[in-house]
């Protein structure tokens, strides 16, 4: 996994390096709803047991993008959130309930934005990202017969994905967006970007 992230990180860098001078970026900071609910089903495929949410915080990420002369941009995300709720265990077929848990979840995606529309300091565009989601959780287990006690959960590497078929932006050195999509960053998310 360090090697493809690696990779991954290179493959953005590299040909952005090489076109900076004559190339914008920009930096953006945005805040995600219901990211749970979007990654919660993405997860079950990847591990055994199941954590069940009852509550998560919003998403925060930090987003660094270059854009090509063709306003095809390329970049790099980073975020986290926090969710709790109950966790499930799987035994012989049988599921049972061992308590609730408290996750922190640490994500990191390269993502490719491609513009539809770009008028007078207004551009509406999609939005896609594969990379990975870093998860420690703690749980707190009912199911012995002495007292509860709360353990830490192995750390989850998993795949994060985000689908973002509409976004809209207004601005030109600053400005802010809004986002209407499926994955890490939550179905509705929105935010501010400064170009430099």
């Amino acid at each position: 996994m360090k090697k493809l992230l690696s990779s991954i990180t290179l493959l953005i860098v590299l040909p952005l390096c090489a076109n900076a001078q004559r190339n914008e970026f920009d930096a953006s900071i945005n805040i995600g709803n219901a990211t749970i609910i979007s990654q919660g089903a993405f997860e079950q495929f990847f591990t055994d047991n199941q954590f069940i949410p009852k509550s998560a915080s919003p998403s925060f990420f930090l987003t660094l993008k270059h854009y090509f002369p063709n306003h095809l941009g390329l970049g790099i995300t980073a975020g986290l959130f926090f969710d709790k709720g109950d966790y499930v265990a799987w035994d012989h077929d049988n599921s049972h309930n061992i308590g609730p848990y408290t996750r922190t979840s640490f994500i990191v995606s390269p993502e490719l934005e491609v513009p539809y529309y770009i008028q007078h300091g207004l551009k509406l565009y999609m939005v896609v990202g594969l990379g990975a989601r870093f998860s420690n959780a703690n749980i707190s287990d009912l199911s012995t017969a002495y007292a509860p006690y709360t353990h830490p959960e192995p750390s989850v590497i998993i795949p994060a994905l985000q689908y973002t078929p509409i976004g809209v932006r207004f601005g030109s050195g600053i400005g802010g967006f809004a986002e209407l999509g499926w994955g890490y960053k939550g179905i509705i998310n929105a935010g501010f970007f400064m170009k430099f």
